[in-house]
């Protein structure tokens, strides 16, 4: 019998130690820039996806130009104005200021969302699960739930961290199409929209880390003890802890996981 107390009741042990390693590394690698994350992914970006998405935009900015007036008048010679030809040459230049531009927006947006979430992290005092003594006959409801702890402790972490990486990936892809978006800003109405999503897209995807750091320090610093050590049962028999810890991995990995629709649903973006 103790041959298989030792070998199942260190479980728990372990599920807690995967979690959070999982949990601190995967916050590490969304705090950091998409430059920081991966150095070769980023000159892929920067050095051949990006030069080649910009070529393609400086062409669609003319095409866009052309459709932008005919959309404004309808017949050349009557309802040509120099009030429209300027408000089109205006949209032309601002299209081609944000064609070159749009890199440096990104890398600005990546580093303000990169210092927000430090800050908020850093100064929370942030430690991730702790690990609770138990009684011998916790020690042996440990042994049945340390499996199913370990099993969940493994699929939160797994979610998260696939969650963010997810999320970097993403935040490449918007900074490499980010000159189609922001060329079709002389098209006029409805065709320009795609700069306004693509801007809100960017904001959105790069300020989730944000809301992502806020809402698991908020989940760390819920005390669900007393409720929990109110009730005979789980005061006795199950591990107050460890019920804790199970809900504190799910709710965070839900809260990851909403993210991008509490941003959203808030700000509309």
């Amino acid at each position: 019998m103790d041959w298989i107390t030792s070998g199942l009741a260190p479980l728990y042990i372990i599920g807690v130690k995967l979690y959070n390693y999982m949990l601190g590394f995967s916050l590490g690698f969304g705090l950091n820039t998409p430059q920081g994350a991966s150095s070769t992914a980023w000159a892929y970006v920067s050095g051949t996806l990006f030069p080649f998405f910009q070529a393609i935009a400086a062409t669609m900015l003319n095409l866009f130009f052309y459709i932008g007036i005919c959309r404004q008048v309808g017949n050349l010679r009557e309802s040509m104005t120099i009030e429209t030809g300027v408000n089109v040459l205006i949209k032309v230049l601002l299209g081609n200021l944000a064609i070159n531009s749009v890199l440096w927006f990104s890398k600005w947006v990546f580093s303000v969302t990169k210092v927000t979430g430090g800050v908020i992290i850093g100064e929370s005092d942030f430690r991730g699960l702790e690990g609770s003594s138990v009684n011998e006959v916790q020690l042996m409801v440990l042994m049945v739930i340390g499996i199913i702890f370990l099993v969940i402790a493994i699929v939160c972490a797994a979610t998260i961290f696939i969650t963010m990486v997810g999320r970097t990936i993403q935040l490449y892809m918007l900074a490499a199409t980010g000159p189609l978006a922001v060329s079709c800003i002389p098209g006029g109405p409805g065709i320009q929209n795609a700069a306004g999503a693509w801007i809100k897209t960017l904001l959105s995807k790069s300020f989730s880390i944000v809301v992502i750091v806020m809402f698991v320090v908020l989940v760390s610093k819920l005390n669900l003890h007393d409720f929990l050590g109110d009730n005979i049962l789980t005061d006795i028999i199950l591990p107050t802890g460890c019920i804790e810890n199970m809900f504190m991995m799910m709710l965070t990995a839900a809260g990851v996981k909403g993210a991008d629709s509490f941003l959203k649903q808030t700000f509309g973006i």
